[in-house]
């Protein structure tokens, strides 16, 4: 024992020594290094006691937000009656209920300010008139907040001036600003950043500040949704902050969506979808699409059972007005019923006060109403969802069929033949509806606590008189074992067959996901997902999923890619941006809804396109005889600056930026964009006039998406030699085209053909120009003329079409104006329109009515609902040409002339001998009256039963094409 311990101590002696000469021994250096070890220990010590400062300085700013009275959503705005184009075009049109009236005061105005001196300022210029267009705002907004000067960060040692009326909030700004920058508080920083860039809590709007603070928490930390926002000003050149630059767009767009940011996934799979900005590319875009669309399909299932409710559907601001030109006017001519959608109230109202009774009207009251609170969509007018009140008026209607007696599944049947007996179907549908809908309530906790036996009490019930949505959910029971049940797939599978028979989607669905776990049944799914395609949310991402893939199916990009496109711009649950955007619209924040919009059109959403370009086209003054009439003073740029949208750019660069999403929105199928190009290039509105482009979107819109008014301004041109040569006999083929696709347009069709024939006897007997054989003029037919009219109008404008302005293929919108082009940017800014497309006419034909697997371009703009486009059928050279020579032409003049002698004596020979006929008429009516009045009345009552709507006119409708409970249970 002694020996050991002798031989620790030395050893132990042995290493003291060593350590002692090591410390003695140790260099400079060395003292360096432990120096700069605690250097760093002291730097991290302090890094971290800043971000403890910066997390107590958000804290604080963010309670004093929430003390604030004002809220987050609210903002300060300038509430306008709008520019001239609104308040004359829109407003008094409303109001006077006519053209002809409005068209009185307008010119009554005109008059008025033309011998009315305008007073001039001290330096003798005329000021600018706010009688249209005033900027009146709310008491806050005049002494609202200024720019301030920054206390800190790179602002410090400039003047500081109160930023916000509110005490709280302009002290919350100042510590926002100290954490973002001096704490480096990310959070901070884009709060604030939003707060400028949105106007949140009645902040000032100041674009440059919010670029500045999204630019610097993109730089510093790589904030996904930073970068995006930075790529969407770079991009738009918004507020004139930094000059558009697609390459640094593109730069930081594509680090945002590799930090999984969707509005970036979206703007990249649009613009490579497109070639805007970047060289064209499917698999890019693909790529892109997928991400977004996978991410919105595992919300959608993540949901209750069934699936999630799908978000509202995007409004569009022109079907407030009957479409771009009015209702009647826009697409083929065809005009809305809006009735509904503006007296919603008292719809509501009215089916209130008829469901309080107790009768079979009162049931199809509560039906109605139970439908529409529970979907919350009325086509045009968004009702929010509210479930108790749904299921309220549902229960009312499924116990006024499903009563106690009823209880066995023989007497539920002898029920339905006597009401079937009866001519009340339609009650038993309604019930068995209201039934499946309560159970589809109860099973995912709508309106009532969640409980699966009652909900299978109702599918029970509803299932006996093979309602669709409630053989579906009693298939899904079976497949997951819920209710009880134990999972049996084969159970599942007769359920989902049973109700796929009744054209139910969701149950094609189900039918399609089974047959796709076997490779086998490949064939078997697709059909069930095409089937389907049309009205599911889930039926239309995996179609999207087996072109990707090539399942059963042959690869293919670009149906893939507009799959998935739809699906994510579909399923954005969370994103606001649509309805606040549309909320700040009617509440005449011009500027907040445009930069909403514009997001969305960035985005690559064809309903955000169309709305930033009718924002701008509806708020600055575009036509000269709009500023003629209301002052003849007055020039377009100074009534462009009433508006708040000239903060956003100068009104020359908004009207570049408006053609360029007209176009954006027609190349994705809107045809009434595809119109609006053609009158910008046609007036020089937003570019250069230029006649042939025009010409070549009035081609398209007419051959290929039966526009009439593109139709009608084909037929002018070519009367007029405007854009293509003078052609009476091509300018009589657009206008009959025009009538025969829409039979409104019977008047200004009838005064232009009037018109023609007038100039085309002039022209002939003066020897003028006609443009055609003279022999052939009237042998055209209003009803036959449209078939030949398309192909021999097609025919002579080929070259035009070729040049269809805006480049049918989606590169059309690089290069609003040469000044861009030249600008050193690149041939691939995103904005030249020099770029023409060759094959717009055979695309936009092919486009007609697409859906999920066909040939043509897929229309996925409102909710995969088929566009109906009127088809003019014939061929070209359907009709026999008569050749007359001019003795024979002279000869049907002086016919047609005493004709119309013939006519009027006829006319006045009736209407006099029609008075002296009248007395004897209506003493004969006397005497048969009596005994035919019973019968009158009932005849009376009938016609007025025929023409009454139908109670409805909701998608709740069961006899209503597409019939709600085909497409409730999506959502």
């Amino acid at each position: 024992m002694a020996q050991k311990t002798v031989r620790k101590r030395v050893l132990l002696s042995c290493t003291v020594l060593l350590a002692v000469a090591l410390f003695v021994s140790a260099d400079a250096g060395s003292q360096d290094t432990f120096s700069l070890g605690v250097e760093k220990f002291q730097e991290g010590a302090e890094t971290q006691n800043k971000i403890e400062n910066g997390k107590k300085l958000y804290q604080e700013a963010v309670e004093l937000l929430g003390a604030s009275p004002i809220k987050a959503n609210q903002r300060v705005f300038v509430k306008q009656h709008s520019s001239l184009a609104r308040s004359f075009l829109s407003d008094e049109l409303q109001k006077q209920k006519g053209i002809l009236p409005t068209a009185l005061r307008l010119v009554t105005q005109g008059v008025v300010s033309f011998f009315k001196s305008n007073p001039a300022n001290d330096d003798g210029t005329t000021p600018t008139s706010t009688s249209t267009s005033t900027r009146t705002t709310e008491n806050e907004n005049e002494d609202a907040q200024e720019s301030s000067g920054s206390t800190s960060g790179n602002n410090a040692g400039k003047a500081t001036v109160r930023r916000h009326r509110d005490a709280n909030i302009a002290k919350a700004m100042d510590l926002l600003e100290k954490a973002g920058y001096e704490y480096n508080n990310d959070d901070a920083l884009w709060t604030l950043a939003n707060m400028y860039f949105h106007g949140q809590y009645k902040t000032k709007r100041d674009l440059g500040q919010a670029f500045d603070m999204y630019a610097a928490l993109a730089d510093r930390s790589g904030n996904g949704t930073a970068q995006q926002m930075v790529g969407f000003m770079y991009s738009t050149g918004l507020g004139n902050v930094v000059e558009r630059d697609e390459a640094k767009a593109m730069l930081y767009t594509t680090f945002s969506a590799w930090a999984n940011d969707t509005a970036a996934e979206l703007t990249l799979g649009y613009k490579y979808m497109h070639g805007i900005g970047t060289k064209k590319s499917c698999d890019d875009s693909l790529f892109y699409y997928k991400r977004a669309a996978d991410k919105a399909h595992a919300m959608y299932i993540s949901g209750p059972p069934l699936g999630r409710n799908m978000p509202p559907i995007k409004g569009r601001l022109t079907d407030d007005d009957g479409g771009t030109y009015g209702s009647g006017a826009s697409g083929p001519g065809e005009p809305e019923d809006s009735a509904f959608a503006s007296n919603i109230k008292d719809f509501i109202e009215f089916h209130r006060y008829i469901a309080d009774h107790d009768n079979p009207e009162a049931r199809a009251a509560q039906f109605q109403l139970g439908i529409l609170f529970y979907t919350g969509n009325a086509v045009k007018v968004t009702i929010p969802r509210d479930y108790v009140k749904a299921g309220g008026y549902l229960k009312k209607v499924a116990e006024s069929f499903f009563t106690p007696k009823l209880n066995t599944n023989a007497a539920i049947l002898e029920a339905k033949e006597q009401r079937k007996r009866e001519g009340r179907i339609r009650d038993v549908e309604d019930a068995a509806l209201a039934a499946a809908l309560l159970g589809k309530m109860y099973w995912r906790g709508e309106g009532f606590k969640a409980s699966e036996s009652e909900a299978l009490h109702w599918f029970n019930k509803a299932a006996i008189l093979d309602n669709p949505v409630a053989l579906n959910a009693l298939g899904v029971m079976h497949l997951k074992g819920a209710a009880g049940f134990k999972a049996n797939r084969a159970t599942a599978i007769q359920f989902f067959s049973k109700a796929a028979e009744l054209k139910y989607p969701d149950a094609k669905v189900n039918l399609g996901l089974i047959y796709l776990e076997d490779p086998k049944n490949y064939n078997q799914a697709h059909q069930h997902f095409w089937d389907a395609g049309h009205q599911n949310f889930q039926a239309v991402y995996y179609l999207g999923k087996m072109y990707y893939d090539g399942l059963g199916v042959t690869k293919q990009c670009e149906k893939a890619s507009r799959y998935f496109k739809y699906v994510a711009e579909r399923g954005d649950w969370g994103d606001t941006l649509f309805s606040d955007s549309y909320d700040a619209y009617q509440a005449g924040d011009v500027e907040y809804a445009a930069i909403g919009y514009l997001q969305a059109a960035e985005r690559g959403f064809e309903i955000g396109q169309s709305n930033f370009a009718w924002i701008i086209d509806r708020e600055l003054p575009t036509t000269h005889y709009l500023t003629m009439l209301t002052s003849p003073k007055r020039s377009p740029l100074m009534a462009m600056s009433e508006t708040a949208l000239v903060s956003l750019a100068s009104p020359s660069r908004l009207l570049e930026m408006a053609l360029v999403y007209w176009t954006r929105s027609a190349n994705q199928g809107d045809v009434d964009a595809r119109v609006k190009m053609g009158d910008y290039y046609y007036m020089g509105i937003g570019t250069e006039q230029d006649y042939k482009r025009a010409t070549a979107c009035y081609q398209v819109a007419a051959e290929s998406e039966s526009s009439a008014m593109a139709m009608w301004n084909l037929g002018w041109m070519h009367e007029n030699g405007v854009g293509v040569a003078k052609d009476f006999h091509l300018a009589k083929r657009w206008y009959d085209q025009s009538l025969t696709t829409n039979k409104i347009a019977v008047l200004p069709v009838s005064l232009s053909l009037a018109r023609l024939n007038a100039r085309f006897i002039w022209s002939y007997l003066t020897g003028g120009e006609t443009g055609a054989d003279a022999s052939s003029f009237w042998s055209i037919g209003s009803g036959k003329a449209s078939s030949s009219g398309r192909g021999s109008a097609k025919k002579d404008a080929s070259g035009g079409s070729d040049a269809a302005a805006g480049a049918g293929e989606g590169e059309g919108d690089q290069g609003a104006t040469k000044n861009e082009n030249n600008g050193g940017e690149g041939s691939g800014n995103g904005w030249d329109l020099n770029e023409i497309g060759k094959n717009n006419v055979k695309k936009w034909t092919n486009q007609k009515q697409a859906g999920p697997g066909e040939d043509g371009d897929y229309d996925d703009v409102d909710g995969l609902q088929q566009r109906h486009h009127r088809q003019p059928g014939g061929a070209e050279g359907e009709e026999e040409e008569l050749f007359m020579d001019d003795e024979e032409l002279v000869e049907s003049v002086v016919i047609i002339g005493l004709c119309m002698v013939v006519g009027y004596l006829i006319y006045v020979r009736q209407f006099r001998f029609g008075n002296q006929q009248h007395p004897q008429q209506q003493q004969q009516g006397n005497q048969n009256n009596d005994g035919n009045n019973n019968n009158n009345n009932n005849v009376n009552n009938q016609q007025q039963q025929q023409q009454q709507p139908p109670m409805g006119g909701l998608p709740g409708d069961p006899n209503a094409p597409g019939r709600f409970a085909y497409y409730a249970a999506g959502g």
